[in-house]
């Protein structure tokens, strides 16, 4: 929870503001070194030395860490477009497979109605005279067949 707090404040610092802390760090740095030549202020700018220098690094490594999260952002954005895109597509393709499913299904549904009417007007002339009709054979061949034709 500590480590997402701070995450969160830092990404909302601007990035100019690292390397004013850098600059900042350095000039520091450069002063406490003038400032040593002097006797009476010599004390504190043994302090002031590393604190500055530490300053200094820490601003250049935020930097750097700011241009990197600035590079994934950049990133995750174009992404995130290209996943709105093809989500965009996937949805049009789903349209169309649901549509050519009803078509073929009401295709085949129609076929299998006019089967089962041309059997039951064939069964009347099977059952009077009790031989196979030809057309007979030619429902049932009719029924095997697919309608769409050979589609993938």
């Amino acid at each position: 929870m500590f480590a997402w707090l701070i995450e969160h404040i830092l990404s909302n610092l601007p990035s100019w503001l690292w390397p004013v802390v850098a600059g900042a760090g350095a000039t520091t740095y450069f002063l406490a070194r003038i400032v040593d030549t002097f006797p009476t202020i010599k004390p504190y700018a043994f302090f002031v030395k590393p604190v500055s220098f530490a300053v200094m690094l820490v601003g250049v490594f935020m930097y750097g860490g700011a241009g990197i999260t600035a590079i994934y952002q950049a990133q995750i954005n174009e992404m995130q477009a290209k996943m709105a895109a093809a989500q965009t597509a996937s949805t049009d393709a789903n349209g169309n497979l649901h549509t050519k499913i009803v078509t073929k299904t009401k295709v085949i549904h129609d076929v299998q109605v006019v089967i089962k009417e041309r059997i039951k007007e064939v069964e009347k002339k099977i059952d009077a005279d009790c031989k196979l009709d030809p057309e007979a054979t030619k429902i049932l061949n009719d029924a095997a067949k697919n309608p769409l034709g050979a589609t993938k």
